[in-house]
């Protein structure tokens, strides 16, 4: 069995961390008829507890909870069918009932056109509590739905609450393994008990006994940890907090130059913090660039700099409380673009050897070729060209 399913909390006393938030939560859904908002919105970072503590608290005061995942309601039409349905509908044994919306920040893009507002709607005629979870509460599409909610925060575990809970989980499935690596398991979480747990049961599973080695898959979640870290230093924090950030990570600054690129602009939102961070970065890739063309180790530290307490000084907003910093996708584009040149590249080694030119030439052609390859059967015939080499043509 899953261990974050066999060891969910079925009582507010077996949650970890948040407890004067559980507490508000729980007297928010007991009396709800009294709030004086009719939603409440709990927001925090994954792994915070924040469905769990809602079907804890559910379960202890026997109330129906009927779930629905935003991902699953992707419109007004479907939101009006599937939530308006049970705004006021009896729970199935005459309980009292609570209708979870989980993950509402997922309802976005085109596809979700119009579902804020069906939900906004309907929120005033529910007879029942309605509970929003959210990792981002403060994007742009869920303004409308913020003014209406009870804003409930679950802030990140520390490491020390991650390690509590995971003591509790070794000692039932009787794993021996030491603190230091149970420690070790929670900081590598980032605050995310659910992955520290699934994290433990891989490292456990088919072994009563767990050793340092073991730990070994977990490295890269730790890098990545260490860089989000330094990312909050830099993003969240004053110039004197971020200068020696990157310092002591196991990340090199190639890879952090683009993990603060890529997350800049989703915690500067002033066009003028923008364009001063950007400007900063830009500097340090400069210097970046000279150490790489001309051996200069000396600029390292202007580099650093200019990425870390400079790009920190650009902000004069505060930023809101909690962001997703996510992996740069410039990485991932380039690899793309560098496999899909390879196909060509083979393609073209195939029409150069049919047609006794170049290779070179034969890339040349490729552009003029897409047209006539798409067109004339024969062609592709007498030159080996199947759909597979023709789509990889014409993309």
């Amino acid at each position: 069995m899953i261990f974050t399913d066999k060891y969910s909390p079925t009582k507010i006393n077996e949650i970890v961390g948040n407890g004067e938030s559980i507490l508000y939560l729980k007297d928010y859904i007991l009396n709800y008829k009294k709030q004086k908002k009719n939603c409440a919105l709990v927001y925090g970072p994954p792994g915070s507890g924040k469905t769990c503590s809602i079907y804890a608290i559910a379960k202890e005061n026997s109330l129906e909870i009927l779930e629905i995942n935003a991902s699953d309601v992707r419109n007004k039409n479907g939101i009006n069918e599937i939530i308006g349905s049970s705004i006021n509908q009896a729970s199935l044994f005459n309980k009292g009932k609570v209708i979870l919306l989980d993950e509402i920040d997922g309802l976005s893009g085109t596809k979700d056109r119009g579902g804020i507002q069906a939900i906004t709607a309907l929120i005033a005629k529910s007879q029942f509590p309605i509970i929003f979870t959210a990792n981002d509460p403060w994007s742009s599409k869920l303004s409308s739905l913020r003014k209406k909610s009870e804003l409930i925060e679950l802030k990140k575990l520390s490491y020390l609450e991650v390690f509590d809970i995971l003591k509790k989980i070794a000692i039932n499935e009787k794993i021996e393994v030491e603190d230091a690596i149970l420690k070790r398991i929670s900081s590598f979480s980032g605050g995310d008990s659910r992955s520290a747990i699934n994290d433990l049961q891989t490292v456990s599973s088919g072994k009563q006994k767990i050793t340092i080695e073991e730990l070994e898959i977990l490295g890269d979640r730790e890098r990545e940890n260490e860089i989000k870290d330094a990312l909050n230093a830099i993003l969240k924090g004053n110039e004197r907090l971020a200068a020696n950030s990157l310092n002591n990570i196991n990340v090199n600054f190639d890879e952090s130059i683009l993990w603060i690129e890529e997350n800049i602009p989703n915690v500067y939102k002033n066009p003028k913090d923008l364009a001063g961070a950007f400007s900063f970065l830009s500097l340090a890739d400069l210097f970046r660039g000279r150490i790489r063309r001309q051996q200069h180790w000396r600029f390292l530290v202007y580099q650093n700099i200019f990425m870390s307490s400079g790009v920190a000084s650009a902000r004069t907003e505060k930023p809101n409380s909690f962001f997703d910093y996510k992996r740069s996708s410039r990485i991932l584009k380039l690899w793309i673009a560098k496999m899909r040149y390879g196909k060509k590249k083979a393609i073209a080694e195939k029409i150069a050897e049919k047609t006794h030119v170049s290779r070179k030439r034969a890339m040349e052609s490729l552009s003029y070729l897409k047209v006539a390859l798409k067109n004339d059967d024969l062609l592709r015939e007498r030159l080996d060209i199947g759909e597979g080499d023709l789509k990889n043509i014409i993309s």
